[in-house]
């Protein structure tokens, strides 16, 4: 897990020679969609009118919606816990979000992300943005971002491939996909949204490596403890988008974690019930007793051992995506909960999963 002031360094956001860790706990929220209309997927859509209303809601309870590069920075500098911060991000950059989105975005001028893949662009024209809508985007103020050339399963390993093959390719995917969103918009900061959400610690050391900071799909809070290769964000479509639910969420804080065991979110197929353990740097804004975690339908309360909790599920997870959430209401803030999501990807028996 690497301090995000030395991501800002690798980003030439900053100028610093010297890596040194802000005194700010601040939290952010990053809001995570994909189709902006209401003829696309239910499961991944929130219509124009929800996102307006998402964007009303953050505005009329203080939150300042701020650039995702912006946010990088505001990590680093000392902004007070209790601030409210929200970054929106969209991924796959999908034409609804130029034709439905933008003028949404526009009439409450607020900036957002959207990550691409430069080869499904070229293959499904009918489907995802041109460059030229995209420069409109980059225009207006938003960010565009790398969402790898393909969408594959990143953690996949293929049957006639080594591992330097595995790792010449999924390198390839990245910086590929960077190279041609520069050609075409200019040099843009190296972030990252994981396809499906996917990583392992072969994927994250390449993204290191490569001065990528990485965006997964987990869900929790982002802040200066967080690991710069899997920040977590919170789905807003579908049944998320709903904000008699989603406003939990967004008030939510991050944990000081420091360290999870185990690294890997990819679990084997007999990996049906596993367990993880998460050291924090303190404890100091909640009372450990008090925190619940959630597998499915289950509720399971965490083991401590010192500034560490373990928890182990006893009801098995089921082929493909899952997370485990945990939660513990905050002393100092009234009514905001601690938000802790850990990410699984159990296999099949061929070793993989569905989309």
């Amino acid at each position: 897990m690497r301090v995000l002031i030395i991501c800002l360094c690798w980003l030439g956001l900053l100028g610093c020679s010297e890596p040194v860790l802000a005194k700010s706990s601040a939290s952010i929220t990053v809001l995570q969609y994909h189709h902006i209309g209401d003829d696309t997927p239910r499961v991944t859509s929130v219509t124009a009118d929800e996102l307006a209303q998402h964007i009303e809601w953050l505005q009329e309870h203080d939150f300042d919606i701020v650039s995702i590069t912006d946010a990088l920075q505001l990590l680093q500098q000392p902004t007070p816990a209790t601030a409210k911060l929200a970054v929106l991000t969209i991924d796959d950059g999908w034409k609804n979000v130029y034709q439905n989105g933008l003028p949404v975005f526009k009439k409450y001028q607020v900036p957002f992300t959207v990550f691409v893949n430069p080869r499904l662009m070229r293959e499904a024209p009918n489907l995802y943005m041109n460059w030229q809508q995209l420069r409109e985007l980059q225009q207006y103020g938003a960010t565009i971002a790398n969402h790898t050339n393909s969408h594959d399963h990143l953690t996949w390993r293929r049957t006639d491939e080594s591992e330097s093959q595995w790792q010449q390719r999924i390198r390839a995917d990245i910086l590929d996909a960077q190279q041609e969103i520069y050609e075409a918009l200019g040099a843009q900061p190296k972030l990252l949204a994981y396809p499906y959400g996917e990583y392992d610690p072969a994927v994250e050391a390449i993204v290191e490596e490569a001065g990528f900071v990485a965006f997964a799909q987990h869900s929790g809070a982002w802040n200066r403890f967080s690991n710069s290769a899997a920040i977590p964000r919170f789905p807003a479509s579908a049944q998320y988008a709903d904000l008699r639910t989603l406003a939990t969420k967004i008030n939510s804080l991050a944990l000081p974690v420091t360290h999870i065991t185990p690294a890997s979110m990819v679990l084997e197929h007999d990996q049906s019930t596993p367990s993880f353990s998460v050291t924090l740097d303190h404890t100091d804004d909640f009372n450990p007793a008090q925190m619940n975690c959630f597998a499915g339908s289950s509720t399971v309360r965490p083991s401590w051992q010192g500034n560490t909790f373990t928890v182990e599920l006893s009801q098995p997870l089921p082929i493909g995506r899952s997370r485990v959430n945990c939660t513990v209401a905050s002393k100092s803030q009234p009514q905001r909960f601690y938000w802790y999501s850990q990410p699984f990807a159990r296999a099949d028996k061929n070793g993989r999963w569905p989309d």
